[in-house]
């Protein structure tokens, strides 16, 4: 067995303290958690593995490594020491990847590395043999290679091939590559166009390896040799491809000499099996800046098989010894030693020492299987153990499941608590304020009438003087200077005449200057009236349209408020007001144009904005709807029209009440 392909690499206050409670509890538990189990937190390296990765941190953390680099660096450090034979148990090698797993998730770029990660624990617990937890590793190699946007990297069925194999389910080896047989066949078109990752080529050369050797326990010629050359066309494709990694050129390399050894030994042709493994030797010296130990282990074994089909008895003897002192790859090992000792001595006739060889076999197959019930028990009370500890684990869950909701209960009551509260503040607020708004409508108003009836008194002052001036001292002037010349005509005196003469003249311009006063007091008012009003329509509309907002344009004809009483004018300046106050709330208007003019005995007033038009009320009775029925009954009581013309480029609302 040797190990699967390495992945390459491309590129305000409040919350403060409970931050920092959460984080000195945290310490605090981990503290106490290392006391508990015996440990200090902190512990000293005290293995290759562990030196070598310590070397690398510091390498890391010193900017010497850039993130890639450091990834790349572990990467061929764990598979360097797999292919050495060193096993790792699960936590260990968890601590050992604690750096390469932070790096790894902390930026999205690093997708590859997320998928190198599970890599080294599947390489780890399938050169292991632990087969559960390999397939477990390859079903989270195949997850991270979907989040990376390659949905077939053949992980899965890589593993289960292997698995089969080893348990001589060849049958099964058929069905899994049955299932991905079209996916299969058309990876050397796939990798000719660039359409999918070389990993997955090198997968599936993993995969084509014991399907090969399944066809070759159920004797099908054919399907053999079809297979066979799906893998060399798949294999040659990975060796002229200059983006692999020397590791992955290495294992491609292998796979293609072990199907071509397979079939060749298949074929009998067991001459040219044996120069199949002198290639496969070779490739320790091609391969010298690698890591090949594991290429002896099969080299030795698959030599084994040749020198005894082709009766070479003492090589077969040498290559035994040598497989019987090489590392101890698998508890099956003594097994076969003691079953290639029964062939060797089979050949030499020997067939007595061939006889207890195979007894000795048979007792390290009973061995075998006695110590895998023993696993079996282990596992079994494992199982129970983490089943109970599950069990407490849910209680617990339970526990913190109640409390979170507790807490998310209060915090939720608490929060609508103040929310409630502030709503209900808020709502005083803009009462009040509507409050204070509509007194100081109503103010305002009460203002605008005190200077309608005040302007209005001084008006009707003003005219009653004007008259009485014009009725009583004119026509008094005029009498004197009547009798001024009667009295002139008979005078002889020319003294005399000549003083009454002069009087006259004084009369007469005092008669004129009292005549033009009368006439000036009783006229002044009516141009003042015009611009009076219109002064206070510009302090209403001023007061709610503030100029940086809107803009407005006021105009009242010259004379057209001379038959309009005091009462009519108040009445305006209400419709008025109401029709702002509904431009304001609903219109989103920007510009508002007011004007008053007289046509034939009636007085018109336009209210215009160009904001968004009426919007159709659901209820009759809307706040837009009450607005216009409050100038409806303003108009009525005017004896007035009222007319509102509507749509997308604004609203106008005119009326029109007639003059006395």
């Amino acid at each position: 067995m040797y190990p699967c392909n390495p992945c390459p690499f491309k590129k305000r206050k409040t919350l403060y303290y409970t931050l920092v409670v959460m984080v000195c509890f945290t310490l605090v538990a981990a503290l106490v958690t290392a006391k508990a189990i015996g440990q200090s937190p902190l512990t000293e390296p005290d293995s290759k593995a562990e030196q070598e990765f310590e070397k690398l941190n510091k390498k890391y953390h010193a900017h010497q490594l850039t993130a890639d680099q450091y990834l790349a660096k572990a990467d061929s450090l764990v598979h360097q020491l797999l292919s050495e034979g060193k096993r790792f148990e699960t936590n260990k090698l968890v601590d050992l990847l604690g750096l390469y797993e932070d790096i790894a998730w902390s930026d999205p770029q690093y997708g590859r590395g997320r998928v190198s990660y599970h890599y080294l624990f599947f390489n780890n617990a399938r050169m292991a043999k632990q087969k559960g937890a390999s397939i477990y590793y390859a079903e989270k190699v195949a997850e991270a290679y979907k989040e990376i946007g390659e949905e077939h990297p053949l992980i899965a069925q890589l593993q289960l091939t292997k698995i089969y194999q080893e348990l001589r389910l060849y049958d099964k080896v058929i069905a899994v590559f049955e299932s991905e047989r079209s996916y299969l066949e058309s990876l050397p078109e796939l990798l000719r166009e660039g359409g999918v990752d070389n990993s997955v080529g090198l997968n599936a050369m993993y995969v084509l390896s014991p399907v090969v050797t399944g066809y070759i326990k159920l004797n099908d010629t054919a399907s053999v040799r079809n297979a066979a050359l799906l893998a060399n066309q798949i294999g040659t494709l990975l060796q002229h491809n200059d983006s692999l990694s020397r590791p992955q050129l290495l294992y491609n390399d292998m796979l293609m000499i072990d199907i071509e050894h397979s079939v060749a030994d298949f074929e009998r042709r067991y001459h040219d099996a044996s120069q199949l493994l002198n290639r496969m030797e070779q490739l320790k010296t091609t391969y010298k800046d690698q890591a090949t130990n594991f290429i002896d282990i099969n080299l030795v074994r698959f030599r084994i098989e040749n020198h005894k089909k082709l009766g070479n008895t003492d090589s077969l003897r040498y290559y035994i010894e040598k497989y019987a002192s090489s590392p101890n790859f698998g508890k099956s090992q003594s097994a076969d030693v003691s079953e290639f000792r029964a062939d060797l001595a089979s050949l030499k006739g020997e067939y007595r020492s061939a006889y207890n060889y195979l007894l000795e076999a048979l007792q390290h197959e009973r061995d075998l299987q006695a110590n895998l019930m023993s696993e079996s028990s282990d596992l079994l009370y494992a199982f129970t153990q983490a089943e109970h500890n599950a069990i407490a684990l849910q209680r617990a869950e339970q526990v913190k499941r109640k409390r979170t909701l507790w807490l998310v209960v209060i915090s939720s009551i608490a929060a609508v608590s103040v929310l409630a509260i502030y709503l209900i503040m808020l709502r005083r607020s803009r009462k009040a304020k509507e409050q204070i708004e509509a007194l100081n409508n109503a103010a305002n108003m009460q203002v605008i009438a005190m200077e309608e009836e005040k302007q209005q008194a001084v008006k009707e002052e003003q005219q009653r003087l004007g008259q009485d001036l014009h009725d009583g001292l004119s026509a008094s002037i005029a009498a004197i200077r009547h009798q001024l010349e009667v009295l002139m005509l008979d005078a002889s005196d020319p003294a005399l005449k000549h003083k009454l003469n002069t009087l006259q003249s004084d009369v007469s311009h005092a008669y004129k200057v009292a005549r033009n006063k009368s006439h000036a007091w009783f006229s002044a008012t009516e141009g003042q009236e015009d611009q009076s009003f219109e002064h206070r329509i510009n302090t209403l509309a001023n007061s709610a349209l503030p100029n940086s907002r809107y803009i407005k344009t006021i105009h009242i004809d010259s004379g057209a408020l001379a038959r309009v009483g005091v009462n009519t004018r108040i009445t305006l300046l209400r419709i008025i007001q109401e029709a702002i106050t509904n431009i304001i709330k609903h219109a989103k208007a920007t510009g508002v144009d007011i004007l008053i003019y007289e046509e034939i005995d009636r007085l018109v007033l336009t209210v215009k904005d160009n904001g968004r038009g009426l919007v159709k009320q659901s209820q009759p009775r809307g706040k837009s709807a009450m607005g216009l029925a409050s100038i409806q009954r303003r108009v009525n009581i005017l004896n007035g029209e009222l007319d509102i013309q509507s749509g997308n480029q604004g609203t106008e609302i005119m009326v029109s009440v007639p003059l006395l």
